[in-house]
């Protein structure tokens, strides 16, 4: 790991097209900067494993997952649109009445 020393609007560049600024320095806190073309994805690396786990479980799916969701969409897109405009015009909740 390489670590670097920088002050407040000091910029690390990563290769020709990535940025990183130190913004700003509050007690135990850095707010970083970073500037990265559209193609490069930026996450903390929390969000980057929630994405990761959630990928992995989604290419596990097997083929009961599949044929259950194509069993319900199915029956519907051959009601034709009226009925499936009807079944979205359903309240999702309904009251009770006394």
């Amino acid at each position: 790991m390489l670590v670097l020393s920088r002050q407040r609007d000091e910029t690390i560049m990563i290769g020709d097209e990535i940025e990183m600024t130190i913004v700003d320095i509050r007690g135990d806190k850095v707010r970083i900067g970073i500037k990265a073309p559209a193609t490069v994805a930026v996450h903390r690396k929390e969000v980057y494993e929630a994405i990761r786990r959630e990928n992995e479980n989604a290419a596990r799916l097997d083929g009961s997952d599949t044929r259950s969701l194509v069993g319900a969409v199915v029956p519907i897109a051959a009601a034709g649109r009226a009925t499936v405009a009807r079944i979205a015009a359903r309240p999702l909740v309904r009251r009770e009445t006394a």
